[in-house]
């Protein structure tokens, strides 16, 4: 063996099938991409959460800069937030990307509490004019109707497939 390092013996406690220190992992080949399954719907619905997570950062390092009492509509369309909405946006994308990227067993559980969420949120905007706090425009009300349909198609067809397999 060529270096400083001794041969393995295949025995004892580094003897792992997997690569060692100095290894480089093997690509997969075709066949097992192939293989892999694909990831469902909803975690990919909550990975969708990360647009929540940038708009909201982005509205609140806008209002830092420009002031907490700035008008939301001298912001261009698409991000004419308020702070709240903003930290709401920021929250709920946060716990969304964290989910959807690292806990995907826990995307199901989010993503229908996320509709739940925001259809109260979308309901309010729309009937009351005011949702928790958070002037919605039009555009914005509009948005959060098509978000929550998509949301709870995605929730509640992993939960129906989830119950079906049990």
């Amino acid at each position: 063996m060529t270096g400083n390092h001794p041969a393995k013996s295949g025995s004892g406690p580094d003897s792992g099938s997997g690569p060692g220190p100095d290894e480089e992992r093997r690509a997969p080949t075709d066949e097992e991409l192939d293989a892999t399954p694909p990831l469902p719907l909803v975690v990919w619905a909550a990975r969708c959460a990360s647009y929540f997570l940038a708009l909201g950062g982005i509205m609140l390092v806008s209002y830092a800069v420009y002031g907490f009492d700035t008008d939301p509509n001298s912001f261009p369309p698409g991000f004419r937030l308020n702070p709240l909405q903003a930290l709401v946006n920021l929250v709920w994308g946060a716990a969304g990307t964290l989910i959807g990227f690292f806990r995907p067993r826990h995307a199901t559980a989010f993503v229908l509490a996320f509709a739940a969420f925001y259809t109260v949120v979308a309901g309010f905007g729309t009937f009351e004019g005011s949702a928790l706090g958070m002037q919605l425009g039009t555009s914005a009300k509009i948005f959060y109707w098509v978000v929550v349909a998509f949301a709870w198609a995605a929730g509640l067809n992993a939960l129906l497939r989830r119950s079906d397999t049990d």
